[in-house]
């Protein structure tokens, strides 16, 4: 097979329209991540507005010292669940993101690696005769490597996802600890 300009040519404009949209593709993804943060964040400012402004009613219409503190206590646990949920729906977008953008790199990576195996069969095709055992071990090694990548894309996938559940079972927990503090001190006060 002979290599002729138009051939390279053709390769490369073939190699440019593919990352080009390979790079459309990764800046879109990461324009839908931070207009989600954003729209999390406007929704998060407005709910903390009017969570203010109904405390700070209920603190002026408070008679007496015990009821203003149980106002304050009270507003412990919601304050930490909506903590809690802020963190829940920033590490959902940020998942969400990585997996988009790890699907994108791993189509990229299994193109150039097609892309890759077919110059590659190009050239053993045009291999000297005797260079069978080159072109074997060849193979082999990118047999090994690709088998090596995947387990380790495999092991780093199990890793986040084992990282994500015990910050869900670590927030749950700091919720629920929170809530029975909240609960004794309310109760404490009320018996006061």
């Amino acid at each position: 097979m002979a290599v002729t300009p138009e051939t390279l040519a053709a390769a490369a404009k073939t190699n440019a329209e593919a990352s080009l949209t390979s790079a459309s593709a990764f800046v879109a993804a990461v324009f839908t991540a931070v207009e989600r943060v954003s729209t999390l964040n406007l929704a998060t400012a407005r709910t903390a507005f009017d969570d203010s402004v109904a405390f700070s009613k209920a603190i002026i219409s408070a008679k007496d010292p015990k009821a203003l503190a149980a106002l304050n206590l009270g507003a412990v646990t919601p304050a930490v669940e909506k903590s809690v949920a802020y963190g829940r729906s920033l590490s959902v977008i940020g998942g969400d993101t990585q997996e988009e953008l790890t699907k994108l790199v791993e189509a990229e990576a299994a193109a150039l690696g097609k892309n890759f195996d077919t110059a590659l069969e190009g050239l053993f095709k045009n291999a000297p005769a005797g260079s069978e055992a080159a072109v074997k071990a060849v193979k082999t090694a990118l047999a090994n490597a690709n088998s090596a990548y995947e387990g380790a894309s495999k092991a780093a996938k199990q890793v986040a996802a084992a990282a994500q559940a015990s910050v869900e079972k670590a927030a749950e927990v700091a919720v629920e600890s929170v809530e029975k503090g909240t609960k004794a001190a309310v109760s404490a006060l009320k018996v006061a």
